[in-house]
């Protein structure tokens, strides 16, 4: 089964700071790190009519549940960086996840 996670992926958690202006600065911090099977499942376009559309992928990753693992979090696999828009606890079986992501934009 271990043979199917296959890529080293780092779950995290946006944490936001004010600055010394009385601006608010974001980072992100490490939640988990985690092996998945990523597959990615679509790609669309999105925007205004008046604004050039912009191109959306869609992905899946199974990974092992984690605790700590929620919706709005970023996963970040190879150098690309996902969001987490939604999590499913128990698929595709008891003691995993699948997480639902969209690419954000580089």
């Amino acid at each position: 089964m271990i043979g199917r996670l296959r890529r080293l992926a780092v779950l995290e958690s946006a944490v936001e700071a004010e600055t010394a202006f009385g601006g608010r600065a974001r980072s992100w911090s490490e939640v988990a790190s985690l092996w998945v099977d990523l597959r990615v499942v679509g790609g669309s376009e999105r925007g205004e009519a008046d604004q050039r559309p912009v191109l959306g992928e869609s992905a899946r990753a199974e990974a092992r549940d984690h605790l700590l693992a929620a919706a709005g979090q970023r996963l970040s696999v190879g150098g690309d960086n996902w969001r987490v828009v939604r999590l499913v606890r128990g698929a595709p079986k008891l003691g995993r996840m699948t997480l639902h992501l969209e690419k954000e934009p580089s």
